[in-house]
């Protein structure tokens, strides 16, 4: 089965179902196939738009990651003996806070976190390390700072 255009009256493009030899097939075959020719490309036309609806929730409000509302650590060091210090933190933290401790040459010392529950205030103790200049670096999910400290009270002398 072939399908002809040929032009009719007023030059309109008329369409006929035309059998194998150009001959074209009886009157009553053109609405029926015109009609599944229309009925067809509705129905592709109606897929193609459902399945450009997809379903997709709709926001009411906004939200962010609990990383990006983080607040940055605001924190100071003291000296409180020999080799000793606190990190003392401006204000309690509803987060853990991580703390890395750094000896000059930038060697990792210590890494601890400062739990809600501990307050404001952890002191550390490196009595047993051969620096007494420390590099602290406190920080959260999002933000960094980083302090050094020589852990070595003014008027005391050093043990060394």
């Amino acid at each position: 089965m072939l399908f002809c255009i040929y032009l009719g009256a007023k030059n309109a493009v008329n369409f006929a179902i035309c059998a194998p030899m150009g001959k074209p097939l009886p009157k009553v075959i053109i609405p029926f196939s015109y009609l599944t020719i229309c009925l067809t490309l509705f129905v592709a036309q109606v897929e193609f738009l459902v399945a450009q609806n997809i379903s997709r929730r709709v926001e009411t409000e906004i939200s962010f990651p609990k990383e990006l509302t983080t607040p940055e650590v605001k924190f100071n060091l003291r000296s409180t003996g020999i080799k000793k210090f606190s990190v003392i933190l401006d204000e309690k933290s509803n987060q853990l806070t991580n703390v890395k401790v750094f000896d000059i040459l930038g060697n990792l010392i210590l890494e601890d976190k400062i739990r809600p529950e501990d307050g404001i205030q952890k002191n550390y103790d490196f009595s047993t390390t051969n620096s007494q200049l420390f590099v602290v670096e406190v920080g959260n999910a999002k933000y960094n700072k980083t302090k050094s400290i020589y852990a070595n009270p003014q008027g005391k002398p050093s043990e060394n």
